[in-house]
């Protein structure tokens, strides 16, 4: 990156003294010129004449050193050529002493504000020569910070680079992990529906799925895997590829209750553990829209809400199962209970817990899980006319906390809503 051209190198460091006219040097040496060349001959430095055109050719050369630069200008120097002069110094990052005469007032200002040292023709020799010293003494500190920021700006390319190529990746994998979820709720005779599904970032350690399993049965999945990231999203994946809801096919083929489907993925994942195990927790419903009816098992999994629309009341359904993936060959309970019109059923994830911190926590405590969420759910599944119209209410209050946009936990929930059984509307 220095300002180089190809003469015969001196025995020590150099300097280029640069003018309109070479030749003006050689045939005719300037007085203060010779005792400045005198002056850094006494101090081992040698000094290589160059016109001002030359030096605006000189392209960068990033081997080398960045060499200190005298440039002596005319009253016929252009405003053009000394910006020229100031950009290619700045290019080369080549310190300078600029030696210009009294009329070049503007062109003083100028270069003075890019940091180029000035000073008249009519310098003392001895100041001018001490000032080149001190440029080309500071000279190996420069060319060390130059090379410093080039390896940084190297560094910081390469780290975007890869940055944006994990950017890339992560979105691909949002997009593979969606697809292994509803794409939008189905519409099933007898309830309503409703989800909140907001990752912590790219991929989710959560995963739901709502599925008909025949005409009368709908199966409500919500699995949580431990973790976060993109470890905790492939595992979610497993899990609910893992998930047997029917056995059999065709006229064979009957549904799968919720206990026994949780304990054959237990038995699945604790049969392909590696040495770093993977935990997950699970709530697995069916609802029979015949009875009205919800048949629901969990695997360490937060309880599930049922909101009596008459009372008001909300009843946890606790799951009395192990997480998923660390004892093979346990069992899991289960339990069915009857809606009735305008109950509301909630499954959730974790990630409720710490939704909505108290309100004068601040820093770590904003984390700390609290139980605010439960009135939040509950709210949001009574009260209001419509299962749409809660759900919207639940996320404004969401997007109302503090720190919302950074979520520290991915957040689900999964709410059925009854219309009434269809037997006894039959009937």
């Amino acid at each position: 990156m220095g300002l180089r051209i190809a003469t015969n190198k001196p025995s020590g460091p150099s300097i280029l003294v640069a003018s309109s006219s070479e030749l003006g040097f050689e045939a005719q040496p300037d007085p203060h010129l010779s005792i400045i060349k005198a002056q850094l001959d006494q101090r081992g430095i040698g000094i290589k004449y160059i016109s001002i055109d030359q030096m605006l050719k000189i392209e960068p050369k990033k081997s080398a050193a960045q060499t200190p630069v005298l440039i002596v200008l005319s009253e016929h120097d252009s405003d053009s050529t000394i910006n020229a002069l100031a950009d290619q110094l700045l290019e080369h990052l080549s310190p300078a002493l600029v030696l210009l005469p009294s009329s070049h007032t503007h062109a003083s200002m100028m270069l003075r504000s890019h940091g180029i040292m000035c000073e008249s023709l009519d310098v003392d020799p001895v100041h001018a020569s001490i000032i080149l010293w001190t440029l080309a003494q500071r000279q190996p500190a420069i060319q060390q910070l130059s090379m410093d920021l080039r390896i940084t700006e190297m560094s910081v390319n390469s780290v975007h680079t890869e940055i944006n190529k994990l950017h890339e990746e992560l979105q691909t994998a949002a997009c593979i992990q969606r697809e292994y979820m509803p794409s939008e709720l189905p519409t099933i005779e007898g309830i309503d529906m409703g989800i909140i599904y907001r990752p912590a970032s790219y991929v989710s350690g959560d995963i739901y799925d709502v599925i008909e399993l025949d005409e009368d049965h709908t199966g409500f999945f919500l699995a949580d895997a431990v973790g976060h990231g993109v470890p905790a999203a492939l595992m979610t994946m497993v899990i609910t590829q893992g998930l047997r809801k029917i056995d059999g096919k065709g006229d064979k083929a009957h549904i799968v209750e919720p206990s026994e489907a949780l304990r054959r993925l237990n038995n699945t994942m604790t049969e392909h553990a590696g040495e770093q195990a993977r935990f997950a927790t699970a709530v697995y419903a069916i609802h029979n829209k015949r009875t009205n009816t919800i048949t629901v098992a969990g695997a360490g999994h937060p309880p599930s809400l049922l909101v009596r629309s008459e009372s008001g009341d909300v009843e946890h359904l606790e799951s009395d199962g192990p997480l998923l993936g660390v004892f093979p060959d346990v069992e899991f309970g289960q339990e069915t209970i009857t809606m009735r019109p305008g109950d509301v059923f909630i499954m959730y994830s974790d990630g409720f817990e710490v939704a909505f911190p108290n309100k004068d926590a601040i820093g770590d405590e904003r984390k700390r899980p609290t139980l605010t969420y439960l009135k939040e759910l509950a709210d949001a599944g009574s009260g209001i006319e419509t299962l749409a119209g809660a759900i919207a209410t639940l996320e404004s209050h969401l997007d109302n906390q503090s720190g919302s946009l950074h979520q520290p936990d991915d957040i689900t929930a999964l709410f059925l809503a009854s219309v009434g059984s269809l037997s006894s509307t039959e009937s």
